[in-house]
């Protein structure tokens, strides 16, 4: 299965030190094992269930990226920091400097997919005559049992701008979802449907010029003036120009959109079938020229990657504690209350009872078991301590309390008395929770059932002080 320490190894790789951009492909002897894993745990949510995945393509034509800011080598922000990368070539070329204006891989695989021709045929992506090659194709069928709304943010890049673009040979993605097994989502039946069109962006940038022409993606339908054919821009405000690394060298292709905002909302129990795919319209057998698709879920972002922070609350000897923001149901959580290294509780919010007043330790690792993220969290609590020296008793060995630590009752054993005795039970705070007075009697039973769990001392004193007698005690 996939490692999550990639994610580290690339940040403090020494040999990448001028990129923004890093990329790895996923390990083609477990590569569906691998794409599976990462597109629960970064593209879709753990909650979600997928099944049938199915990929098609070069195994170098798919991994996954990250970005890292650095402005000495862009003039503006690429906008994604994680995620997957699907291309009709290699995912490297995606990788800056941009000193190769035409950079491209024939993989020469011809893609037969004849309601994806069609579709890009209708809205003049491409012409008839233009066949589908180097496919990057994921597929699978998804289901989920509470309704869920993803946010996916999207970059289209390709080395088709500004040269190359036309209807002859263009670069083309999609994201097709439909509706199987069954008629519970109303905006979804069994014919696909592209919910990432030109119409469907959630972001469109605050420019009184912005005029979107509803398309699927590619460089034709999201480009500059075009010179191949003298045309004007399409989609113009959604491009980014980057010939020859202008606007940032990190980023290979010679251009690429804005983050662009697209929503998928899923029902409770519908079945959907998903396929993710980018294709090269090859006219004249010419397949050669990389575009590239970086996805990543903010939904994710905001959720699957939280953590959360703990108020606490102390009664006496006890601490109660309380997750402050969202709980998520793939962390997990290890308490380790007194320091030592083990495990006392695995509880979301726990209560613990302390036997030692005075500083104590806290310390909770939570486990992202989606991600993989772990993070560990400190908290050192105080707790007022009663000065048991006020009680200056001697200890009596004859003396036992039993069971301790009790339940319900606890029994005391009197057998040194033969006179009256006192009996005080004090929380941590020296507060008395019991007291009681007995006469020539041997063997004293005392209800605790309606004391608060805790620990509590027991004192026992004649009138006289010729026996004393001091216990700390666990009640349950």
């Amino acid at each position: 299965m996939i490692s999550r320490l990639f994610f580290i190894i690339f940040l403090i790789n020494l040999s990448s030190l001028f990129a923004q951009l890093d990329v790895t492909s996923f390990n083609s002897d477990d590569l569906l094992d691998d794409l599976e894993e990462f597109m629960l745990s970064d593209v879709l949510g753990c909650n979600l269930q997928i099944s049938n995945l199915e990929y098609t393509g070069s195994p170098d034509a798919i991994g996954t990226f990250i970005y890292n800011p650095n402005n000495n080598i862009c003039s503006g922000d690429f906008g994604l920091d994680r995620g997957l990368l699907m291309t009709n070539g290699m995912i490297d070329y995606a990788v800056g400097p941009n000193n190769n204006g035409d950079d491209g891989e024939e993989w020469n695989i011809e893609y037969e997919d004849t309601f994806f021709h069609d579709y890009l045929v209708d809205q003049e992506v491409i012409t008839p005559s233009v066949d589908l090659f180097d496919p990057c194709v994921i597929e699978f069928d998804l289901v989920s049992s509470d309704s869920v709304s993803l946010d996916f943010e999207v970059i289209f890049g390709s080395e088709e701008y500004t040269e190359w673009m036309s209807p002859f040979y263009a670069d083309a993605f999609a994201f097709f979802v439909s509706e199987i097994n069954g008629d519970i989502d109303p905006n979804f039946d069994l014919i696909p449907q592209n919910i990432m069109e030109t119409g469907d962006v959630l972001n469109l940038p605050n420019n009184q010029f912005c005029d979107i022409e509803n398309k699927p993606i590619s460089a034709w339908t999201i480009r500059p003036y075009s010179n191949v054919f003298g045309l004007p821009g399409l989609n113009e405000c959604l491009y980014v120009d980057n010939e020859d690394g202008g606007f940032c060298d990190a980023i290979g292709y010679d251009g690429y959109t804005i983050p662009m905002l697209f929503n998928l909302l899923l029902l409770p129990n519908a079945n959907y079938h998903i396929q993710i795919v980018i294709v090269d319209g090859v006219s004249g057998g010419w397949p050669g020229l990389d575009s590239g698709v970086f996805l990543h879920n903010t939904t994710l972002l905001a959720t699957e990657s939280m953590f959360p922070t703990f108020e606490y609350n102390i009664s006496v000897d006890t601490v109660f504690f309380n997750s402050m923001n969202v709980i998520n149901p793939n962390l997990t959580y290890a308490w380790d209350f007194d320091n030592d290294g083990n495990i006392d509780s695995e509880d979301i919010n726990p209560m613990h009872i302390f036997e030692n007043p005075g500083q104590n330790t806290v310390l909770v690792n939570i486990t992202n078991t989606c991600t993989g993220e772990v993070e560990l969290q400190t908290y050192d609590i105080f707790l007022n301590s009663f000065d048991i020296s006020n009680l200056t008793y001697t200890s009596d060995p004859t003396i036992s309390i039993f069971p301790n630590p009790a339940y319900e009752q606890i029994n005391i054993s009197l057998p040194g008395t033969n006179s009256e005795s006192y009996i005080t039970i004090y929380d941590l705070a020296g507060r008395v929770v019991y007291d009681a007075h007995i006469r020539s009697n041997y063997f004293h039973v005392i209800d605790v059932s309606n004391i608060l769990s805790g620990v509590y001392y027991v004192s026992i004193a004649t009138p006289s002080n010729d026996l004393g007698y001091i216990k700390k005690l666990i009640i349950l």
